[in-house]
């Protein structure tokens, strides 16, 4: 006879985390991803706590394990964590999307439920398990598809030939080129005019205004003639007494 907890584990088994479909930007880069937030599938108890398992695809997970605390900054070395730990009736039932980023956290006030970033570009798997009060595994779903992140390129392998862009690229670069051109040509046009004003200006400064001498006034001395009045029949001058 089938019960109905095996029932919910075949339900929840079958049930495979995604990446969402949505266009997000940041929807996948060099250290979180975005899941779409299952939707009515755990049961609205408060009492069983969900957790989000995220491993290196490379390891194998047994029940154990997964049921054992597994913080994040053990993941170099287990190779596996586990975050987002919550309560299963938090897990919505109503048809509107929702979303969970995995290492969204910078950084994390409790250790043993981080949701540090991812700290290399995997691929990487993830599962939802449910466990009870007692930290007894009770359901799990099924393991995404691999995820792998996004990383940038080192500056030696970034290709910088111009025949690899595009034709938009280039004609900007065009237009930039000319006006970048356009405006030293200008600049180097006022330089040359406002030198030479100043050579003017300073050849004008240089030039000496003429001076006119004025000549001195003469000395000339006045000579009056020494005639006898009422005798017109004199000489014009006196002859010296003996």
């Amino acid at each position: 006879m089938i019960k109905i907890t095996d029932l919910y584990m075949l339900y929840y088994t079958s049930y495979i985390p995604q990446l969402t479909g949505k266009s997000f930007q940041g929807r996948v880069t060099a250290t979180t991803f975005i899941l779409d937030k299952p939707q009515c599938l755990f049961s609205q108890d408060s009492t069983l706590t969900v957790w989000l398992i995220v491993a290196n695809q490379t390891v194998q997970l047994d029940n154990t394990k997964l049921s054992q605390n597994a913080p994040y900054y053990l993941f170099p070395s287990s190779g596996y964590y586990r975050t987002l730990r919550t309560t299963a009736d938090t897990y919505p039932c109503n048809n509107v999307a929702d979303y969970i980023r995995v290492g969204n956290d910078a950084s994390c006030s409790d250790p043993n439920n981080c949701n540090g970033p991812l700290p290399s570009s995997g691929p990487y798997r993830v599962k939802f398990v449910v466990l009870n009060s007692a930290n007894v595994l009770l359901d799990q779903t099924g393991w995404s598809a691999p995820i792998t992140l996004r990383q940038g390129k080192t500056s030696s392998v970034i290709d910088t030939w111009p025949g690899r862009r595009s034709g938009g690229m280039i004609v900007i670069t065009s237009i930039l080129s000319v006006l970048l051109a356009t405006f030293l040509l200008c600049l180097i046009g006022t330089f040359i005019v406002g030198r030479k004003n100043i050579i003017c200006c300073k050849k004008n400064e240089n030039m000496e205004t003429p001076v006119f001498e004025v000549p001195p006034a003469l000395n000339i001395k006045d000579y009056k003639t020494h005639v006898v009045p009422g005798n017109p029949d004199l000489e014009l001058y006196a002859s010296p007494k003996a």
